[in-house]
């Protein structure tokens, strides 16, 4: 089997395999002690079996993006990325809930918005971008030539494939249409690993878009 094919049915079905249990479980959801380990349980699948993986393959975790070297210039891409971007989606939020659905665009901090940004940093962005742009991106990478260069970042199959994989991922879950538009925001997660050579920038990057998203709705 050509080393392309294997990391793709790999990694395809790695994720089918973690999104099919969280998918389980969040069909159970009317039952307390699911919804309450629920977060959890979604977190640790995400986080260790790329963990697991990476030590079964005997793989550097800085070969996944799993590193703090370049910290810094991780942290100046991400405030970079946040400025450019969220003003561009705050206005596209506000355009497609004005125009679309009549709706005014009302924004308000939730109660313990900081605590719960800590949250989203923690147990949503990192165990997602590990699983995501550490093990899937990475992988693929292996099979396929980054051969694109976008803006100081080699992008290939793998860029795409994740962000794909990773709105079906939501819309698995959710079975909302409108969450397959999570493949944009997907793309930048993707180019920040890139151009970084690190999943910390993207990390931060998509707890301040889930918090971001909090704070419209």
């Amino acid at each position: 089997m050509r080393k392309s094919v294997k990391a793709l049915l790999e990694v395809t079905l790695v994720f089918g395999v973690v999104i099919g249990l969280c998918k389980i479980l969040y069909s159970f959801r009317a039952i307390p002690f699911v919804a309450q380990t629920l977060p959890v349980v979604a977190a640790v699948l995400f986080l260790y079996v790329p963990l697991f993986l990476l030590s079964r393959t005997r793989t550097r975790p800085e070969e996944w993006g799993i590193t703090l070297r370049g910290f810094a210039f991780s942290m100046n891409m991400f405030l970079v990325v946040s400025l450019l971007s969220l003003p561009a989606y705050v206005l596209a939020y506000w355009l497609y809930r004005s125009w679309w659905f009549h709706l005014p665009l009302h924004i308000g901090f939730p109660r313990d918005w900081l605590l719960l940004l800590l949250y989203h940093l923690l147990c949503v962005a990192l165990p997602e971008e590990v699983f995501y742009r550490g093990y899937m991106q990475s992988r693929i990478n292996e099979a396929f030539p980054r051969t694109w260069n976008l803006l100081g970042a080699g992008v290939g199959v793998g860029w795409v494939y994740t962000a794909a994989l990773f709105a079906l991922g939501h819309f698995v879950i959710s079975c909302r249409p409108d969450s397959l538009a999570t493949f944009l925001p997907g793309l930048l997660f993707g180019w920040l690993r890139e151009r970084t050579g690190s999943v910390a920038a993207s990390t931060a990057f998509h707890a301040l878009c889930n918090a971001t998203v909090l704070l419209l709705h």
